[in-house]
């Protein structure tokens, strides 16, 4: 697939297969669109930047009625859903509330429903919206929280012992201390697993939990949860993330009938998060479950708190008094106007939404907050949330860049404060070209850049366009203050060149370039407004991925290329000794020539690591006589990558099963695939201990 409408054709091709249940009666169901999440193999490296830009069209794929009267659990127990009633509150915030606001940060100004409107309608009049769909209303889980079982005290020593020691694998995150979203958990004890199921013809995605005291041993299989993206465990409390689409009327292209929205049809999103309570691993109870209005883009966890990230696609319905269309709903009632932010000048008839849940008792929201934006890419530091817009070019005459707005906010006991906005030249790669350190935020950026000329009609002297008259494309590095005020720049990097990669580590930033070679470069930000580069290392291929792996060492996981051509030949680990910051070198290389794609080149969770037990693994294809797709495992020993496992991914029947993932607790390794066959090894011998089949 090389092209945006290779991948569109592709989803709709999938779309076909997907059958409608017969068994929904019509008054307990309203009709929505279910998710098509399989992760498709053929989604290449080479087109990550597509995987990126119609990672939601995906969603055109689901057109399956899905009952929202209840969900079922492990054990055909059903938990019945109460309907929040709607309500519209369009007050504008107290002049107390706004100084309280000032206090903490940037004081949302008062406005009404109507001022958004009214913002938004100049965008809005050269776009053509259709039907809109009624929006799910929140739902309540009515069945009371089991009592905690009799407490088992070798389970409770065994996971503190884990948790002490780092013996168990978890999920490979940006910010040490903020959990985030996954397909996979492991608490280190029991192991937790998106899997796929195949019932009555058409595939469900499921919760697995198994546990592996005495043995692999399935005690729970969470059902009712089709529209699953990723998911949580934090003590004894399950999050589920799921993504759904409204059942629309079809519209008509040409002669043909379209069941289903493409990626310009976003205000029929909307996604849930449901709590479940798992003091009994065997009998997973439902606490809670959120409905919001818009695409889910992303969430973290941090000290006791959920906090989930949403992006909303208003429309001007039926003029500004349907706020249905073009405010936010969280649970069912639209978002309050004196929480949403309005900027001065806007052009996007979007908003970032923002909510926060009490992990300890997840019964309501503790903060809700919205802001009229086009962000979507997220780093969550320690202590601010740091969002990304790519701001389209404007056509004038001289040299005219791509630019990213930056915001900023607080969040703390479950409480958010917009502290600041900015903008730097160029694009981000990724959320690892973000890093807060000091009350300062780096960025590496791709500076793309292009000069217009305009054009004019031979005849009436008018305006008609512009055209592309010469272009060029660099990096830089840019030093913000805690006001995102720049302080220290570095710019024009590495020209014709992109970033592919970034990691900071204290008062030290890598950042890797790549055309035909790959410059690792190091800069010292030790002088926030004076950044250096200290060395440049010029290796063949590129990192993807960095990682630190110990005081002195960085694990590249990235592609070898050719010096003279930039050809790739397949993946490639590299060991960097930066012990001198000034002569950084590469001192450990393996070309794994036959794989040649993986998913850990553009999602950092699908890497299991551990530095402090010299383990790294993750899965990894290639086409050589035949495709092929491993789970590999590495340690580092002697300045020598040593493989200690590599494992087909099959299941039984010897398929490939959708993806895997690893994760070890002690010196045995796990090996989870989609279809939820779970198999252990031990890592000293690299024999099979254990298999359990679905």
């Amino acid at each position: 697939m090389n092209s945006g409408k290779d991948v569109l054709k592709y989803l709709r091709e999938e779309g076909k297969n997907l059958e409608i249940p017969k068994s929904l009666e019509p008054e307990q169901m309203e009709k929505m669109l279910k998710q098509k999440t399989a992760q498709n193999t053929a989604n290449k490296y080479r087109v990550r930047k597509i995987y990126h830009n119609f990672a939601a069209v995906a969603a055109c794929l689901c057109v399956i009625l899905l009952g929202i009267g209840a969900f079922s659990l492990w054990g055909g127990k059903n938990i019945e859903i109460k309907q929040n009633d709607k309500s519209v509150q369009s007050e504008t915030l107290e002049d107390n509330a706004i100084e309280e606001a000032a206090a903490t940060g940037i004081s949302y100004p008062k406005i009404n429903y109507e001022d958004i409107y009214a913002a938004m309608s100049t965008t809005w009049e050269n776009n053509n919206y259709i039907y809109r769909g009624e929006m799910p209303e929140g739902a309540s889980v009515e069945e009371a929280i089991p009592e905690a079982p009799a407490a088992d005290m070798e389970q409770e020593k065994q996971m503190a012992a884990n948790a002490m020691k780092d013996e168990f694998g978890k999920t490979n995150v940006q910010t040490v201390g903020v959990d985030e979203g996954d397909i996979v958990k492991n608490d280190g004890r029991y192991l937790y697993q998106k899997i796929q199921v195949e019932e009555n013809e058409s595939f469900k995605w499921k919760i697995q939990i198994i546990d592996t005291k005495d043995g692999l041993k399935e005690v729970a299989l969470i059902d009712g949860i089709d529209g699953l993206i990723e998911f949580y465990v934090w003590e004894d409390v399950l999050v589920v993330v799921e993504e759904k689409y409204l059942d629309t009327a079809a519209r008509k292209m040409g002669n043909d009938v379209i069941a289903c929205y493409d990626a310009l049809y976003f205000d029929n999103y909307y996604h849930e998060i449901t709590f479940f309570d798992i003091q009994d691993r065997s009998n997973p109870t439902g606490i809670k479950r959120f409905t919001l209005q818009g695409q889910y883009t992303s969430s973290r966890i941090a000290d006791g708190y959920f906090y989930g990230f949403s992006k909303y696609y208003a429309n001007p319905g039926e003029g500004k008094a349907d706020y249905d269309a073009y405010i936010p709903k969280v649970d069912g009632a639209c978002l309050k106007a004196d929480r949403i932010y309005l900027p001065e000048e806007t052009n996007v008839t979007s908003y970032l939404v923002l909510v926060a849940i009490d992990l300890r008792n997840p019964v309501e929201f503790t903060d809700t907050t919205g802001i009229v934006s086009g962000g979507d890419l997220y780093y969550v530091s320690p202590d601010h949330i740091f969002v990304a817009d790519s701001k389209n070019m404007e056509r004038k005459e001289g040299w005219n860049s791509n630019n990213t707005s930056l915001l900023k906010f607080s969040y703390s006991d479950g409480k958010f404060a917009l502290q600041a906005m900015g903008e730097v030249k160029g694009q981000l790669e990724g959320s690892f070209s973000l890093d807060e350190y000091e009350n300062h935020l780096r960025v590496v950026t791709t500076v793309r850049e292009y000069q217009y000329q305009e054009i004019f009609d031979d005849r009436t002297g008018e305006s008609i366009g512009s055209n592309i008259v010469n272009d060029r494309q660099s990096n830089a590095l840019y030093v913000l203050d805690d006001k995102l005020d720049m302080v220290g720049k570095i710019e024009g990097l590495a020209r014709n060149e992109q970033i592919y990669s970034a990691r900071f580590m204290g008062n030290t930033g890598y950042f890797v370039t790549f055309r035909q070679v790959d410059p690792l470069f190091t800069v010292d930000l030790i002088n926030p407004s004076e950044p250096k580069i200290l060395s440049e290392l010029k290796v063949s291929g590129f990192s993807e991925y960095l990682h630190i792996y110990g005081d002195d060492r960085l694990l590249g996981i990235g592609m070898e290329a050719d010096e003279e051509t930039g050809r790739q030949q397949g993946m490639k680990l590299s060991m960097f000794d930066v012990s001198d910051k000034t002569n950084v070198s590469e001192i450990s290389k393996k070309n794994l020539k036959n794989y040649e794609y993986s998913e850990a080149l553009y999602n950092h969770r699908a890497v299991m690591i551990s530095a402090g037990k010299n383990i790294f693994g993750f899965e990894a294809e290639g086409y050589k006589d035949g495709f092929y797709r491993d789970y590999m495992v590495y340690t580092y020993e002697n300045e020598e990558f040593v493989q200690k496992l590599k494992i087909s991914v099959k299941n039984k029947e010897g398929k490939f099963a959708i993806s895997s993932r690893g994760t070890f607790i002690g010196d045995t390794f796990y090996l989870l695939l989609t279809d939820g066959t779970v198999r252990s090894y031990d890592l000293n011998s690299g024999k099979m201990i254990e298999s359990l089949e679905p």
